[in-house]
């Protein structure tokens, strides 16, 4: 029987919106335990006031802060070390909406990964020839004896604002896993070995780690899922819907159903310029549905290549 847990939940919209997704994602994270929910970003009252909805949600805030999910960690953690709360719980875990997600119930998987006598835990572990591994830090499990630690609460204070992104990543993503083993605590992640030297599979191959069983999607990996319509295997089509909408609002970019996978467009012939029905100038015309791109190419005599031009909208 598992015991209680902790969900620090790190968020963040640019338009100051709470929609479909990030309720669905509270939401089910609040069948498992109890929720903290930091923004950083600021929203109106009447969007914050949606989670009041969700019941086991102890505090929620949207504030800017600048110090991305970290700064939403830090700040969850800190208000529930002050509240004198963080003991009650057995799991403490630091998770953010990067992703879409949880696409069906991960209860068991959260059971699984808390039976394996280990201190630190999550989804994913990731790492390749600059750095140590890490527990990707989108989905990130404490045991009580690591998230009570006074090395995680010195961890957490200080976390600071980073000029660079690259900053964040190796000093807090990678750093926290780093430092709750160099204490001499074991970690175990639902899918492990995962190395970045050759690709970063959670986003180059989406639907590979969907069928590995990830219940999760990255954001930024839909643009390489070859279209929307191979979620339906995995999570209702409500959520699919949701998630498209998502998608369109915060300008994730996405392949369209039409668009088939490894599919290019043809190349149409746009303009040609004869003379004595000699082909002096041809331009050939390719249109890309994803990303609005546009490409010419303009042949001499309709066989020597001599200009390529790619158009944006």
């Amino acid at each position: 029987m598992s015991g209680k847990r902790l969900f620090l939940f790190a968020a963040y919209d640019k338009q100051g919106i709470i929609d479909d997704t990030l309720l669905h994602y509270v939401r089910c994270l609040a069948e498992y335990g109890d929720v903290i929910f930091w923004m950083d970003n600021t929203a109106a009252n009447a969007e914050l006031n949606k989670l009041n909805q969700i019941p086991n949600v102890l505090h929620k805030v949207a504030e800017r802060h600048g110090e991305y999910d970290f700064g939403s960690y830090k700040r969850g953690y800190l208000w529930a070390y002050k509240k004198k709360i963080l003991k009650k719980y057995d799991w403490v875990y630091l998770v953010n909406d990067s992703v879409y997600g949880p696409l069906f119930d991960i209860r068991n998987i959260l059971e699984d990964l808390e039976s394996r006598n280990v201190d630190l835990t999550g989804m994913i572990d990731f790492t390749n020839k600059f750095t140590p591994i890490q527990v990707q830090s989108w989905f990130v499990g404490l045991s009580a004896r690591v998230a009570n630690s006074d090395f995680i609460r010195n961890f957490m204070a200080q976390v600071r604002s980073q000029t660079d992104k690259q900053l964040i990543v190796l000093k807090y993503e990678v750093g926290l896993s780093q430092v709750v083993l160099r204490h001499g605590y074991k970690m175990s992640t639902y899918i492990s070995g995962e190395t970045g030297d050759g690709q970063h599979r959670v986003y180059d191959a989406p639907l590979e780690m969907l069928k590995l069983g990830l219940p999760f999607i990255k954001k930024q990996g839909l643009a390489n899922l070859f279209g929307m319509q191979y979620l339906y295997p995995y999570t209702t089509e409500l959520f699919v819907d949701q998630i498209y909408h998502n998608a369109v609002r915060t300008g994730v970019r996405l392949v369209p159903l039409a668009v088939k996978q490894y599919e290019k467009p043809k190349y149409e012939k746009s303009y040609r310029l004869t003379v004595w029905s000699i082909p002096l100038l041809t331009i050939y015309r390719q249109r890309h549905d994803t990303g609005g791109v546009t490409c010419y190419k303009i042949y001499l005599i309709d066989f020597i290549p001599i200009l390529k031009i790619f158009f944006r909208k």
